[in-house]
């Protein structure tokens, strides 16, 4: 890697290297092969995160309901099309392309300039190297009339509450109809980075969290909440041997995937 990341973009290392060590194992969750080639060519001490036992169930946890999720959106609306909201360094659309969906992955450009380090070109994938708080990214993504799912994970959590409302003002500006998925953090976690098994070893920070997802509709009147995940139903058939007896705990502290509507009404 040429470009040194720093702050909320030093995140995506972390799931990064978590999808690496999946790969490397016996009996791998997410088997991210893509990840643990990147991993080999950034000169960057990934060791640090080694001790984040509970970030390594987690992330592999969300990351394969949030998979499951992708693909029954895409069995349903095969010629979909999907926005990925921070992709960072994020392989999904490799994991779950049916050879028909048009893919769109949205990050800071210096995030989206080591994707094209590491990504081959895709004539349906398209990259845009702007923040999600640019009012003007939405404008890159054509529709075409075709359904629209926005993806968001392992961002939300950085933004401050004016800025999440910023966010979600720019989808409903921006798109006549969506369908959006979530990774939110639970509130509890707020500004806890520093006790955080992985992000502590970063200088980022927990800005934003919710109780049940209901936070996102009450910001942005004109999304519906349609559903809530905790990431825990994965996770426990992850958890290894006692660590199975943190499962009740993680139900009220793991983050979950909240999912949501929205269609524009006509001003008549």
């Amino acid at each position: 890697m040429s470009e040194k990341l720093s702050g909320v973009m030093e995140t995506l290392l972390i799931t990064l290297y978590i999808r690496a060590k999946d790969a490397e194992t016996s009996n791998p969750v997410i088997n991210d092969k893509k990840a643990a080639e990147m991993v080999k060519r950034i000169d960057y001490d990934f060791k640090k995160f080694d001790s984040g036992f509970m970030s390594y169930y987690g992330v592999l946890a969300r990351a394969k309901t949030m998979d499951d999720q992708t693909r029954a959106f895409i069995k349903k609306y095969p010629d979909c099309v999907i926005v990925s909201v921070g992709c960072g360094l994020d392989t999904r659309f490799s994991r779950v392309d049916n050879g028909r969906i048009q893919w769109y992955n949205l990050d800071f450009p210096e995030v989206i300039a080591q994707r094209e380090v590491f990504f081959e070109p895709n004539e349906r994938v398209k990259n845009i190297p702007k923040s999600a708080l640019d009012p003007t990214w939405p404008s890159a993504v054509k529709t075409n009339g075709k359904k629209l799912l926005i993806l968001s994970e392992g961002m939300m959590m950085y933004l401050r509450e004016d800025e999440v409302k910023k966010f979600l003002k720019i989808l409903t500006d921006g798109f006549d109809r969506f369908e959006a998925q979530f990774d939110l953090l639970y509130k509890g976690l707020v500004n806890k980075g520093k006790i955080h098994d992985t992000l502590k070893k970063t200088s980022a920070q927990f800005h934003w969290g919710v109780k049940d997802g209901s936070e996102v509709a009450a910001l942005c009147p004109g999304i519906r909440q349609i559903g809530l995940i905790n990431f825990t139903n994965e996770m426990k058939y992850l958890l290894p041997g006692v660590k199975k007896l943190l499962i009740p705990v993680m139900y009220i502290t793991n983050n979950r995937l909240g999912v949501y509507a929205y269609k524009k009404t006509s001003e008549t």
